[in-house]
């Protein structure tokens, strides 16, 4: 859009008529001594005075977006999936062996083993790195669980639900580890329990690594969701099959043997799960988690003053 340019009229003083101060410093009288006047030409015509012009009364524009905190907008859940990354990138370089064995870990019941099987304690840290990337992703998924089936009882502090999802999901790790090791010492012998153990970390392993780019795009692309939610369970389950076919093959050598799979099956696959899900639940619906949520925010509140 072309400049307008805008000319004042005015008839300034020749500079033969400019009078000198005693200094003899020329002196210019200022053309408008009382501010401007309404003659101002532009093009040939008077423009008019600015309180002239049409006030813009009403405003319209976009409307306000609300702001959903998400676990993606919060620090504490992409620092910890960094520290598992960067844990298992580290402890790679010594035990990158384990990535080799990890599907025969959750396949095999040799018995015997020779030198070559010996495990060190590089591939034991990348065992451990594994298992703490699953625990991670597992929380961050059963977060958007819980807010997929019971929106806003966890959203009102991302970061404290995203922390208890994954302390749960640890827990839950744990119980089933100790569970194990107590079923194998009670019904089975040392080499068995050792496989069954072996299997058991394999499949979780195994497990985290397809579950990652599952949980990333969750924190990304929230609109898949409900897919990424159908796609985890499908996952869960087949990593629990592979886990269940090992456990029969370990165990069942003879009819007596029954016994000891239906006692994991009860003790492990279904009571486990359901006393989980029942005490979530049971949470969920009575509120504690908003609770516990807006009693430490006080307590934080009080503590700032």
């Amino acid at each position: 859009m072309p400049q307008k340019q805008l000319n004042i009229t005015a008839n300034p003083a020749p500079h033969d008529s400019i009078p000198a101060d005693s200094t003899g410093t020329a002196y210019y009288a200022p053309a408008f001594p009382n501010g401007l006047t309404d003659t101002l030409v532009l093009d040939g015509h008077t423009e008019k005075q600015l309180s002239d012009y049409p006030v813009a009364t009403s405003v319209v524009g976009k409307e306000p977006e609300y702001y959903q905190l998400t676990p993606v907008k919060t620090s504490g859940t992409l620092v910890l999936l960094m520290l598992s990354f960067l844990l298992v990138a580290f402890s790679y370089k010594k035990g990158w062996k384990y990535f080799n064995t990890m599907l025969t870990n959750v396949w095999s019941v040799k018995r015997t083993e020779n030198h070559l099987d010996d495990h060190t304690i590089s591939e034991t840290l990348v065992m451990v790195a594994l298992i703490l990337l699953t625990i991670i992703v597992e929380g961050i998924i059963l977060f958007y669980g819980i807010e997929h089936f019971f929106p806003g009882s966890l959203s009102r502090n991302v970061s404290q639900g995203v922390a208890l999802t994954v302390a749960g999901a640890g827990i839950y790790y744990i119980l089933q580890l100790l569970i194990l090791r107590y079923l194998g010492y009670t019904f089975s012998n040392a080499k068995s329990t050792s496989l069954w153990i072996q299997g058991f970390n394999a499949s979780q392993s195994l497990m985290g690594l397809l579950l990652t780019p599952v949980a990333i795009i969750m924190l990304f692309i929230p609109e898949f969701n409900s897919l990424m939610l159908l796609l985890s369970i499908c996952l869960y389950a087949i990593a629990r099959l592979a886990f269940l076919m090992k456990s029969f093959r370990i165990f069942f050598n003879k009819m007596f043997h029954l016994l000891y799979f239906i006692l994991y099956l009860c003790g492990v696959e279904i009571s486990l799960l359901l006393i989980f899900c029942k005490i979530t639940t049971f949470l969920l619906d009575k509120q504690i988690f908003c609770i516990i949520f807006a009693v430490e925010n006080k307590i934080s509140y009080i503590l700032s003053q």
